[in-house]
């Protein structure tokens, strides 16, 4: 990319400015406390770009509450008392609250946009508040490039839900129930999120080739994604390139050594080898794992019976 996420995050802001800079809102700051709004959508991009002002606006934009019911920040950290701190990089949705209202919602009494705002049916979200679209967009792609900790399925939804008139969102809900979703035609410039759909739409068709093809345009841009090279590898081994599945598998544990069907798929491939007794060392870490799968227990088992066999022909006979 020619410009990072954040920083193209920041141009979509600038763009939303009318004129540039200018607060409009009146003094009330009602919508700058928790009680003032029930809820308050806010993606991880936005809360990066807030840097070191994101971890406190997420708890007050989720209204996090103390044990006796307190909200834990009862008006938006970043309220000073000459207004907002952070101004210039607030999230979206304090960009467009007052302009643009769902039906069915209310504004504050006191709000100086009551009465002048744009009211849309909820489901018309993104068609209707501008820019909402374009957030979405940069959201998933670096929802993609965060690291997960552990086991995953390697979703990116980050917390954003699903949009059903999105193409990319459709598809991969049907994908979740079994379905095989149509495709729009692919075209240069799509997002890594289209990328990665594809991938699974590919894989679920069983287009080893295609899957790959379109994991490896996520992982040139998500180095990091330890559980997608695991799916890589698996495509690049139902190709026959072993050596390419074994490279992604290696690096994927380099990364993280703790996903167990990374360790086993190893172990298949050194089955395939006969290599059994590395064979049989990824089969027994997987299984330490992931010890309710008893696959595992059972392929590990297979290849120290390979190496007990070989050991018995390759003995000399007895005079």
């Amino acid at each position: 990319m020619d410009t990072s996420l954040e920083e193209q995050l920041i141009e979509l802001y600038q763009a939303l400015e009318t004129p540039p800079g200018e607060n409009r809102c009146g003094s009330c700051r009602t919508c700058c406390t928790a009680a003032g709004l029930s809820r308050q959508n806010v993606t991880d991009l936005e809360l990066a770009v807030l840097g070191e002002a994101g971890p406190d606006f997420a708890r007050y934009a989720a209204r996090e509450r103390r044990a006796d019911g307190s909200f834990v920040h009862p008006e938006c950290p970043n309220l000073g008392p000459q207004g907002c701190r952070v101004y210039a990089i607030r999230p979206f949705s304090c960009r467009v609250f007052g302009h643009y209202r769902a039906s069915g919602t209310t504004l504050p009494v006191e709000c100086v946009y009551l009465g002048k705002d744009h009211e849309f049916p909820a489901p018309d979200y993104y068609r209707a508040v501008p820019g909402a679209l374009r957030l979405r967009e940069l959201s998933r792609d670096f929802q993609l490039r965060r690291v997960p900790g552990g086991q995953t399925s390697g979703s990116p939804s980050g917390g954003l839900g699903l949009n059903l008139d999105d193409p990319w969102d459709r598809a991969l809900e049907l994908v979740g129930r079994g379905h095989l979703p149509e495709l729009p035609d692919e075209n240069e410039g799509e997002s890594l999120f289209a990328a990665y759909v594809r991938a699974l739409v590919a894989g679920e068709r069983g287009e080893h080739g295609e899957a790959l093809r379109h994991y490896q345009r996520v992982l040139s841009e998500c180095p990091e994604r330890h559980d997608l090279m695991t799916f890589a590898g698996f495509h690049a081994f139902q190709l026959g390139r072993m050596d390419q599945a074994e490279a992604f598998w290696l690096q994927s544990l380099r990364l993280f050594a703790g996903n167990p069907l990374t360790f086993s798929f190893l172990g298949y491939l050194y089955s395939h080898r006969q290599l059994w007794q590395m064979a049989a060392d990824f089969f027994g870490a997987a299984f330490e794992l992931e010890p309710g799968q008893p696959l595992y227990n059972q392929r590990q088992a297979e290849a120290l019976a390979r190496i007990r066999l070989c050991s018995k022909q390759e003995e000399p006979e007895s005079s």
